[in-house]
């Protein structure tokens, strides 16, 4: 099942720069906008996705959704700490949540020879797997 999270889009004055912000009430560090409301929704899930992976890593707990009323008054009251007030057009956009199923799944890869030997070297300095190797880089790269 796949999960969703709230993401309050805000617009700015334009004696503030103009352009969207972005809070995610669940997940308060994360920091997202936009000039476009397009590219502040790409760039919540992008920080959204940063955040879960985060919260993964460190094996803190990862935080339930928040309702559309729960997030509507997160948002507001965030606003308002810090003297800036919540528009009535704000939009509420729901975001997927990254998959965070960590079930190992077998693959089939072809590599040059070369790359193979180098990258079977990196991975026994490091005392990883093959596997391993290959899983931490591609979670790095993304």
């Amino acid at each position: 099942m796949e999960t969703f999270y709230i993401a309050g889009i805000v617009p700015e004055s334009a004696a503030s720069g103009g352009g969207y912000s972005v809070y995610f009430a669940d997940l308060p560090n994360v920091a997202a906008g936009g000039e476009t409301i397009a590219e502040a929704i790409r760039n919540a899930a992008s920080g959204l996705c940063l955040a879960m992976r985060g919260l993964a890593a460190q094996k803190a707990p990862i935080p339930s959704p928040s309702t559309l009323a729960e997030v509507r008054e997160k948002v507001r009251i965030e606003r308002e700490a810090d003297g800036l007030p919540c528009p009535e057009d704000t939009v509420y956009q729901y975001i997927p949540a990254p998959s965070m199923d960590k079930v190992p799944v077998r693959i089939n890869i072809s590599l040059a020879k070369s790359l193979l030997r180098e990258m079977d070297a990196a991975a026994d300095l490091q005392g990883m797997t093959r596997s391993g190797f290959i899983a931490e880089a591609t979670q790095e790269y993304i």
